[in-house]
């Protein structure tokens, strides 16, 4: 191998060492840079939970498993929901955490803290449908109610029993009429006789 050749070829290993580890430094700046961030969401986050914000606290925490996917990060993430009864969000960021975390020192805590919104989210699931199927119940009540009181507002005219009685009225006058008349004649079978 010639000397060019040999200085070329140390030149391309230094270039290409250079770019590694001036990446390797980027990325370890933007990696730092990063955790900062994380680590001053959660700091947030934790004050605004120990104050019982939940929901403002719940933004810091998704903003620093964003920052840095930390999978620590998301047990407090399901601790938020879990206080904001959101149960859904709850068990989907505690089973990531257990997922992410297999062998976590509160493995068994959080497994409890899964069952029992389990079992809390069964409970709303009932109570709403109980609760639904007495709205139920009063709207039709209230139908009724309605359907009664139009009825009872409707002229009297409109009513069958008012025609029922005019027609029971009119007969009766017209039988009565007919019974009552007076031609002067007496009526048989054997037909009438005149006198002049």
């Amino acid at each position: 191998m010639s000397r060019r050749v040999a200085v070329g070829v140390c030149a391309l290993i230094a270039l290409v060492l250079g770019v590694s580890v001036g990446v390797g430094i980027g990325s370890a700046r933007a990696d730092d840079a990063a955790t900062r961030d994380a680590k001053k969401h959660y700091a947030k986050g934790d004050k605004l939970f120990a104050l019982g914000k939940f929901d403002q606290a719940l933004a810091e925490f998704e903003a620093a498993y964003e920052a840095k996917p930390l999978p620590k990060l998301l047990f407090n993430i399901g601790q938020a929901h879990r206080n904001l009864d959101h149960y859904d969000q709850a068990i989907f960021a505690f089973r990531k955490y257990l997922r992410e975390v297999p062998d976590a020192d509160n493995r068994e805590a959080v497994e409890k803290l899964i069952d029992d919104l389990e079992a809390r989210q069964a409970a709303a699931e009932e109570r709403e449908r109980e609760r639904q199927a007495e709205l139920d119940r009063e709207r039709e009540r209230e139908l009724a109610r309605q359907r009664a009181a139009r009825g009872s507002d409707k002229p009297i005219y409109t009513r069958w029993w008012f025609w029922g009685g005019i027609a029971a009225v009119a007969g009766a006058g017209a039988g009565g009429y007919f019974l009552l008349r007076d031609d002067g004649l007496p009526s048989t079978d054997l037909g009438n006789v005149v006198f002049d």
